[in-house]
């Protein structure tokens, strides 16, 4: 992440001495190569890791375990994008995705965060509930992850994979290369919206996915608004460590 006094990056270009901008030639070619390692890399290494160490299919995972497991998908988060700007774009996280804060951003980000995790848990449980639907598998994978932090050690270890790397990783690789890239291709509105509903598809969890396409949407307009990802990583950092200290 950039320093606080970073100024907000443009959407498409790099602005120079004669104010004309430098294209780029990331595209969604690039966001869809980065989501197939985001699933098959992790998925794989998974795989191999399990059957190394002998763990029985079914069994929870142990919450170092699961934090460890996290790093191949953190590589594919972080690895599209810094490929895209540094062979196909300006070679600058900043000006190809965003990737910059200002101290606004703090109280906007957080503020929306714990509001839309307030507003959005509440009604997800009332319109499970209206049709007669189990509302207690919301939040779920959650729930799991959270009760294997049974001691300090297990705390920080959720508190980074859930607090820290998740809002920076996933805000630079879905409202970065991805919502910049569909931006380019279909304009705004097309690339808010259906980065939502990847976000809110990508986890695999079918109850969570009103939800956490809802935070995907207010994330995409934070960054179109702002026209940085600071709001949506502070937005992110809120959303999910209210989670966290409800459930723990």
């Amino acid at each position: 992440m950039t320093s606080l006094s970073e100024p907000s990056a443009g959407d498409d270009h790099e602005g120079s001495s004669t104010g004309e901008l430098t294209p780029v030639g990331w595209g969604l070619g690039d966001a869809l190569l980065g989501l197939a390692l985001t699933i098959v890399v992790p998925a794989i290494v998974g795989a191999i890791a399990l059957g190394a160490v002998g763990v029985e299919e079914g069994r929870q995972l142990a919450l170092w375990a699961v934090a460890l497991l996290q790093i191949p998908l953190w590589v594919g988060l972080l690895g599209a994008p810094l490929w895209a700007t540094y062979k196909k774009g300006r070679s600058s996280l900043i000006s190809d995705f965003g990737l910059s804060m200002q101290w606004i951003d703090i109280p906007i980000g957080l503020a929306t965060g714990l509001g839309a995790q307030l507003f959005i848990g509440s009604v997800l449980q009332w319109f499970y509930k209206a049709l007669d639907v189990d509302a207690d598998k919301v939040g779920q994978t959650a729930k799991d992850l959270t009760e294997q932090a049974t001691d300090p050690v297990g705390v920080v270890l959720l508190l980074i994979v859930v607090v820290l790397a998740a809002p920076v990783l996933e805000e630079l690789f879905y409202r970065g290369l991805w919502l910049k890239s569909l931006e380019r291709k279909w304009g705004t509105g097309w690339a808010v919206g259906l980065s939502a509903v990847l976000f809110g598809a990508i986890h695999f969890q079918p109850y969570d996915f009103p939800a956490l396409a809802a935070v995907g949407l207010l994330a995409s307009l934070l960054t179109v608004r702002f026209g940085r990802l600071g709001p949506a990583i502070w937005m992110h950092v809120a959303f999910n460590l209210t989670a966290v200290s409800i459930l723990l």
